[in-house]
């Protein structure tokens, strides 16, 4: 067993979750930033019924750390899967076969939350039917970007602080 890794294998080492916190805390400055720039970032804040600039930005990374700790998840298990194809099991390594997965990650995200689950969300909690699936097309190209930059930037990251170990 390598130092700093934990014992167990369902909670992860000091050096993941500072890696994970710290890619999507870069991921979401990038979501959170495609949203400002087409006029959407306030719908993050409308959701919960909060307001103003700071509920925004910090719905945006608590979204953000709550997105990739599933990522980080998805990529471990790909490097110790005994079955998968060599790209998603070297995937963890490789900046650019992670982005791969992340841009995949993102449009899944998309599907599941914004066109699929917020309308069923919001249809249950309020009674009301909603369109499904939701066609948004600004939340999809947010959602690619987080997930390929999540993507990039964890590999170097995790490279980064391993070897500050």
């Amino acid at each position: 067993m390598a130092y700093g890794q934990s014992r167990r294998r369902d909670s992860p080492s000091p050096v993941t979750v500072l890696t994970t916190v710290t890619a999507a805390l870069i991921a979401g400055a990038a979501l959170g930033g495609v949203l400002y720039a087409t006029g959407n970032l306030r719908i993050v804040a409308d959701v919960y019924g909060l307001g103003g600039v700071v509920n925004e930005w910090t719905l945006v990374f608590c979204h953000s750390l709550l997105a990739g700790a599933p990522f980080v998840a998805i990529v471990t298990g790909f490097s110790r899967g005994q079955r998968v194809p060599r790209p998603l099991a070297e995937s963890h390594r490789s900046s650019f076969l992670c982005a791969c997965v992340g841009l995949s990650y993102g449009a899944l995200l998309w599907v599941t939350v914004v066109a699929y689950g917020a309308p069923f969300a919001f249809g249950f909690i309020t009674g009301n039917a909603y369109p499904v699936p939701v066609h948004h097309r600004e939340s999809f190209y947010a959602l690619l970007l987080f997930g390929a930059v999540f993507g990039a930037w964890y590999p170097l990251l995790r490279s980064f602080f391993d070897e500050r170990r």
